[in-house]
């Protein structure tokens, strides 16, 4: 999946993801993170969606998912400077404070910590 790319920061794994989160792509992402996730156990996911131009419904639950699968197995998902159309898109549907939101990668420490 050539708009998603990993780091590993030593606390954190961070998905920086550039584009449009649609139908079209949602289980190629869910398939490359659920891979990621795999590979690096016990550390924390941050999505980078600061290049996000554009998500759908299909972006939403992807996201409310991930969030989901994490918190049940004691990891946290954080969005790294969601971008404004990921902010309004999931501010509609009234999700912003479900999810974890870091504007800086300074903020992510208290992600790990």
């Amino acid at each position: 999946m050539e708009n998603l790319t990993w780091r590993n920061d030593g606390e954190c794994l961070i998905g920086r993801f550039a584009g449009e989160i649609t139908m079209e792509i949602t289980q190629d992402l869910k398939r490359a993170v659920e891979k990621a996730l795999a590979d690096t156990p016990a550390k924390p996911l941050v999505l980078d969606l600061s290049e996000v131009s554009f998500m759908d419904s299909s972006g939403i639950g992807f996201l409310v998912a991930c969030n989901t699968r994490l918190q049940a197995s004691g990891r946290a998902l954080a969005l790294l400077s969601p971008s404004s159309q990921v902010r309004k898109t999931l501010g509609l549907v009234q999700l912003m404070e479900f999810f974890k939101v870091a504007e800086t990668e300074a903020d992510l420490q208290n992600l790990a910590g």
